[in-house]
């Protein structure tokens, strides 16, 4: 059974990129524009990650994190932010948001699959036999 990975990004460009390149390497890819629509989707498919921008319109990457980790159905589910703001604090903000891996734009598509697999091998298995983790 294939991973399932949740896109978030208001730039369609980068959803089309990585939808294909995932796709490609074996990854079921949902794709969302935006953080209300990211949220949605996180709760109907559940899937295994979630690839995450920050800097989106309505709301933001850090505020749909911060619902994510709340929400007893999808505070389980890792999430790796992508975004274009390198700075140390940036990425220790996520971090400190809940992020499990920050990724940072332009990125190289052979290092992000590397980071998800590296993510879902540590995840993945705990989520099959904790009982109190739900799928």
């Amino acid at each position: 059974m294939a991973e399932t990975i949740l896109a978030v990004d208001d730039d369609i460009d980068i959803l089309e990129l990585i939808q294909m390149s995932l796709t490609a390497e074996g990854f079921d890819v949902i794709t969302a524009n935006d953080g209300m629509s990211g949220l949605e989707k996180a709760r109907a498919y559940s899937p295994d990650l979630i690839l995450l921008d920050l800097m989106m319109p309505v709301m933001d990457g850090f505020e749909v994190i911060g619902k994510l980790r709340t929400d007893e159905q999808t505070r389980a589910i890792p999430v790796i932010m992508l975004t274009a703001r390198a700075q140390t604090h940036e990425r220790v903000q996520g971090l400190h948001a809940g992020a499990d891996d920050y990724v940072t734009k332009p990125f190289d598509l052979d290092e992000l699959t590397a980071r998800i697999e590296a993510v879902l091998g540590r995840t993945l298995p705990t989520k099959y036999i904790n009982p109190l983790i739900s799928t």
